[in-house]
């Protein structure tokens, strides 16, 4: 049993190991340049490289590029705050905490890389603040050289980090993402062929797994920015994999919409439709292949089996309006397929269609929990600077640094900001305590960076190693990240002892302020996210009812993913069903307002779409049943196509309002 479980414990420990690797050779290459250009404070070059350093390779590289980008507008930023208010140190406190205020609250309302970003704006201020602003405060004309200084050490952290991660490190993100938006299709195609096959039969709910599904594709923006940051065509094609995304979220709207429209139909009519369905769409059978990575080929991207497919479902004609509805969904979930397939052919193959893509615009999103974060960070450097100026603490200066970087970095954390935040505040005391006995009990006996190199390995190779592992990320985190500022190696090494506990201590205490700071002003709840969410979306939806110039089916739909995908993990799933319906109900007012209807017939669409506006639920489903009663007898220049369409999206919009009345009429928000 002993000989078996030590190579299972070798192979295990692997991974973590080769990353603690690299995070030691990363960070000793970034003090040596930092070293050879005598700089004056090449722990942040260090400190850079360390928090670079992450287990995935295209995460690493695109936040380091992002890193760059923060840095250099931060040093910026801070210099000409330093020229508008020379010589005035409550003027330059306060304007330096407006300007991490407004780069916690950009950092809150974007994601990803782009967060990163925005919050090291502030960060990079708050870093050059500290070291103009010294230990008795008050700017002292030095912020340009500083800035360049504190820039330059950042830059050589990123780049160091960056030259060895790609040098030791193969990325496999752009395959993983393949498997896995190939997988999602394979899902939702068999599902779908399922609910098919048994239609008119008792089936289990399949709201369940059209959730897990959509987490799944949510969670793939994550994936993208990894496959971004390795490889460059991925980057200059990155929408047409967000298309991608798109795409599949298409296709679940489309299968609950036509799995309602089934389950509101007698029993034998849902059979015949489903069977008409899978006539039409032979992918959508129970026998078809599964649609593995391999089988994902050029076969099945559009223009050759979805095209076809969609256009014989487009030309079918349709005897009832729910035939005609559940169709033209069909053709928006063969479309969605066929966006995915695109993306796969740009990961497979390379390839990408000739049409172009274009990038999402950015949605409009609840602007609470960024102002939060604004007030929070705002507080935090007013605070830590009024516990300086009150203690004359010679520190104080870096102890409101590191409360600024702990309350800006994490600005974007949502939910898991104070968790987070204390985490790296424990990891900070730990690592100090190690960094204590390192540098007063081995380093005195070190003279050469071969000797320090080795002494540095023998802390962040086991420190990168469980920064590693899912235990405690934060905190080991921390540990590893934090460990070069608090040891601050020079050329020169000083070791007094009262200097480096000061030090410290002020680190330690300004982490400490900076998650005080989240127990005190938490966070958005997730609750109060969802409901502010759900009120948003249903203001939009009135707005799209009410005026007449409507967007395109695309923007509604951006505009609603986007929404769908910062919904809390949460909520329930009425709350999740209401904001789908939203999107549903949306696209058939767009879709109602593009059908050809007599002039006569105009009016009474637009007194059911006011009455949707000013939340009249009840009344305007009354009005539905006559408007579908009119269309039931159309004048003889209506062609029979279009009012079985339009009577089909009457019914989509009718079956929405029965399932959702109470939050339509706005009752389940109050």
């Amino acid at each position: 049993m002993t000989l078996t479980l030590v190579p299972q414990a070798l192979r295990a420990s692997g991974a973590p190991l080769l990353f603690g690797f690299r995070l030691w050779v990363a960070v000793c290459l970034a003090l040596f340049v930092a070293f050879w250009l005598e700089l004056d404070n090449a722990s942040w070059a260090g400190t850079t490289a360390a928090l670079v350093c992450q287990p995935r390779l295209g995460a690493s590289l695109r936040n380091g590029w992002f890193r760059i980008l923060g840095t250099v507008g931060g040093a910026s930023a801070i210099v000409l705050l330093s020229a508008a208010v020379p010589q005035e140190r409550a003027a330059f406190l306060f304007g330096l905490a407006l300007l991490c205020g407004a780069s916690a609250f950009i950092a809150a309302q974007l994601g990803n890389a782009s967060a990163l970003s925005a919050a090291l704006v502030g960060a990079t201020a708050a870093i050059v603040a500290g070291g103009e602003l010294g230990a008795v405060g008050g700017p002292d004309g030095q912020a340009f050289m500083l800035a360049v200084s504190r820039a330059t050490e950042i830059c050589i952290g990123v780049v160091a980090a960056s030259v060895v991660l790609a040098t030791t490190h193969i990325g496999e993100a752009p395959r993983r993402l393949q498997e896995q938006i190939s997988g999602i299709a394979v899902e939702i195609r068999r599902h779908m062929s399922s609910m098919l096959a048994h239609a008119g039969d008792i089936q289990p709910d399949s709201q369940a797994i059209r959730r897990d599904l959509a987490r799944k594709v949510i969670g793939l923006n994550a994936q993208i920015d990894e496959a971004v940051g390795e490889s460059w065509q991925v980057r200059y094609n990155a929408p047409l994999l967000r298309a991608a995304l798109d795409g599949l979220l298409q296709a679940l709207i489309s299968w609950r919409i036509i799995s309602i429209r089934l389950a509101a139909l007698p029993v034998g009519h849902a059979g015949r439709d489903a069977g008409r369905l899978v006539e039409l769409a032979p992918q959508l059978t129970p026998e078809t292949p599964r649609l593995t990575p391999a089988y994902a080929a050029p076969a099945m991207l559009p223009g050759s089996t979805c095209a076809a497919t969609m256009r014989r479902l487009i030309r079918e004609p349709a005897d009832t309006p729910s035939f005609r509805l559940l169709a033209d969904e069909t053709v928006r979930l063969m479309a969605g397929f066929g966006r995915a397939f695109e993306g796969l052919a740009l990961l497979q193959e390379g390839r990408v269609p000739r049409t172009a893509v274009r990038a999402r615009r950015s949605p409009s999103l609840d602007i609470l929990p960024g102002l939060v974060a604004a007030i929070r960070a705002f507080a935090v450097v007013l605070v830590a600077a009024a516990l300086w100026i009150v203690t004359a603490w010679p520190n104080g200066s870096t102890a409101m640094v590191w409360a600024t970087l702990a309350t800006v970095i994490f600005a974007a954390s949502g939910d898991e900001g104070f968790t987070r935040v204390s985490g790296w505040a424990l990891g900070t005391a730990l690592a100090a305590g190690f960094a204590a006995l390192i540098a007063f009990a081995v380093l005195p006996g070190v003279h050469s960076f071969v000797g320090l190199s080795l002494v540095l390995g023998l802390y962040l190779v086991p420190a990168g190693a469980l920064s590693y592992l899912p235990l405690k990320p934060a905190m080991f985190g921390a540990m590893a990240t934090l460990f070069v500022p608090l040891l601050n190696p020079e050329n020169q090494m000083s070791y007094d002892t009262v200097q480096f506990y000061n030090a410290a201590m002020a680190v330690v205490v300004g982490c400490c302020i900076g998650a005080m700071s989240y127990l005190i002003l938490p966070p958005v709840s997730p609750a109060v996210r969802t409901r502010r969410l759900l009120r948003l979306t249903l203001r939009d939806f009135r707005s799209l009812c009410r005026t007449r110039s409507t967007p395109s089916c695309r923007d509604w739909e951006t505009l609603m993913y986007d929404r769908i995908a910062v919904i809390p993990d949460s909520a329930t799933p009425q709350q999740r069903s209401e904001i789908l319906a939203s999107l549903s109900l949306g696209l058939a007012v767009i879709r109602m307002r593009h059908v050809s209807l007599p002039a006569s017939l105009r009016p009474q669409l637009e007194a059911v779409l006011s009455l949707l506006a000013h939340g009249d639920v009840t009344v305007a489903r009354d009005r539905l049943v006559q408007f579908e009663r009119a269309l039931g007898d159309p004048p003889p220049m209506l062609r029979r196509a279009s009012v079985t369409r339009a009577r089909g999206l009457l019914q989509l919009i009718d079956d929405g309002l029965a399932q959702h009345a109470a939050y339509f009429s706005g009752g389940s928000l109050t």
